[in-house]
């Protein structure tokens, strides 16, 4: 029953501590009502947890349908209204904070987890980021970003935490750090570190775990969001801190040690490439496209559910070419104020119309290259 799923994933983030991610299908007549939607936040209430909403993809085998799109704006509402409110009570003029009252022992003890969370000797709540500079206060933005969803919030707050992360939390030289945690980076190494607590800003007697820290897979997150927002330099010199510790002569460029040896946070930086690229794909609609963040020549790695290969952009020419497997297209998404002049698919000119960025073309499978000619 739900009452057990949720019973069972309280005691797991109980005893591990650890977020618990929830999958919530939206199913015409089933579950897609705003009453729904105030049902499921009383039942998430209480723990640690992330919720992803997906609008049902019907199968023959079930007579299940997917949610109106009347019903997915009323989500969509309820997303503003949260949306509205981040903005105007987390957002503390430079960057987002989290909001809660350290020194309220009710809101540990509504969990039962004095023990557990409260500093009898200070009299506050423990590991929490209070008014803390956090590298992930933007995770859902980055996870955005990657999907081709848009900005979450307001872009100029956006930019405003992105640079008072970058000028709070990142070092060109950690020598003068007090890091009592693990070392990720020592000496003269660069870093961007996990929190920061800017001056005048309570940092709490025992705050966030590890908050002195720099971790990898947070650094190229933060990373590919400064490039997503046109921060280029500043991007390019997150990463390169990253990189230059790992160069093959302090340590092993093939293992980011975070948490453990080969930790899987690191892949992070894969995201770099779709971000840096503009890398657009709607499979279902048969249609990818790049549009890079980099002015002048580019090229790049592409994959995808049925190929991988490389995207190369020069002066006059977008080509993509597969590596591996074949691409089913009738579309491309061009980059931003491009005009098509001649479109060739395995060597073959085809026609094709351009209505805004998009040039459509009859549908074919593509097994070696598609170039666009453009001005």
């Amino acid at each position: 029953s739900v009452e057990e799923i949720i019973s069972a994933a309280k005691y797991y983030f109980e005893k591990t501590k650890r977020r618990v991610i929830f999958e919530y299908t939206l199913i015409e007549g089933q579950n897609d009502t705003k009453k729904d939607a105030e049902n499921l936040a009383k039942v998430l209430r209480g723990f640690s947890n992330h919720l992803n909403l997906i609008r049902l993809n019907p199968v023959k085998e079930r007579s299940f349908r997917a949610t109106k799109n009347d019903k997915a704006q009323e989500y969509l509402s309820i997303y503003e209204s949260g949306k509205t409110w981040c903005e105007q009570n987390l957002f503390n003029g430079e960057y987002f904070i989290h909001k809660v009252d350290i020194k309220d022992k009710s809101v540990v003890e509504k969990f039962d987890m004095v023990e557990q969370y409260w500093n009898d000797e200070q009299n506050e709540i423990k590991y929490q980021i209070a008014e803390g500079c956090d590298i992930d206060q933007l995770c859902g933005q980055w996870h955005a970003h990657i999907a081709g969803l848009g900005r979450v919030f307001d872009q100029t707050q956006i930019k405003s935490a992105l640079n008072s992360i970058y000028k709070y939390n990142h070092l060109d030289s950690v020598r003068e750090l007090a890091n009592p945690w693990r070392a990720f980076a020592v000496n003269d190494e660069s870093a961007t570190l996990m929190f920061s607590y800017p001056e005048g800003k309570y940092k709490p007697y025992i705050p966030i775990t590890y908050c002195e820290e720099s971790m990898h897979g947070f650094e190229y997150q933060f990373a590919g969001l400064l490039f997503a927002e046109g921060l280029y330099e500043k991007g390019l010199s997150v990463v390169k801190g990253v990189r230059d510790r790992y160069d093959g002569e302090k340590r092993n460029p093939w293992n980011e040690m975070e948490c453990g040896s080969n930790y899987a946070r690191s892949m992070a930086s894969f995201a770099l490439l779709p971000i840096l690229s503009g890398f657009f794909f709607d499979l279902p609609n048969k249609t990818i496209g790049f549009n890079p963040k980099q002015n002048g020549n580019f090229r790049t790695f592409f994959s995808i559910g049925t190929a991988w290969g490389n995207f190369i952009k020069t002066e006059k020419t977008l080509t993509v070419k597969v590596l591996f497997g074949k691409l089913d297209l009738c579309s491309y998404v061009l980059p931003d104020n491009t005009t098509a002049k001649q479109v060739f698919i395995d060597g073959k000119e085809i026609p094709f119309t351009q209505k805004g960025n998009t040039i459509s073309f009859e549908q074919c499978d593509i097994t070696n290259n598609l170039i666009i000619e453009y001005k």
